[in-house]
């Protein structure tokens, strides 16, 4: 198995490292992602290749963490962690599966988006606001 791995995205600032040495009792490495790598391939990404040119596309600004070899009791450690320190939550966080693992980040973050909504969607149908 890998190392366990957190990508961070669009935290190269304090609040980054913040939550790099959150990680760092843990054992969790962490790497930032340029937006130069937006098109690898997440498995490609985790298995620490390099893109052979540098993505061109639209990227996004929006923090994201991806947990790559991360065990079940490992990521609960690291969101109490979060809790303990008073650190904001990272709102759109996946962890690395079968399934994303073809997927570039651009993709993950459009899905992401989208299951958000989804839950916003679902939260605001489950408690309707009432008319005055």
């Amino acid at each position: 198995m890998s190392t366990p791995t957190v990508f961070l995205y669009n935290l190269d600032n304090p609040r980054g490292a913040k939550i790099r040495r959150l990680c760092m009792p843990l054992g969790l490495r962490t790497a930032l992602v340029p937006r130069e790598s937006y098109g690898l391939p997440l498995g490609e990404l985790a298995a620490g290749k390099q893109p052979e040119a540098p993505y061109a596309g639209e990227g996004f600004d929006d923090e994201m963490m991806v947990l790559s070899d991360c065990p079940g009791r490992l990521l609960d450690l690291l969101l109490q962690s979060f809790r303990r320190n008073k650190v904001a939550p990272v709102h759109l966080k996946a962890v690395l599966t079968p399934t994303n693992r073809a997927w570039d980040s651009v993709a993950l973050h459009a899905e992401l988006c989208r299951e958000r909504e989804a839950i916003r969607a679902g939260q605001a149908a489950a408690h309707p606001q009432k008319p005055l």
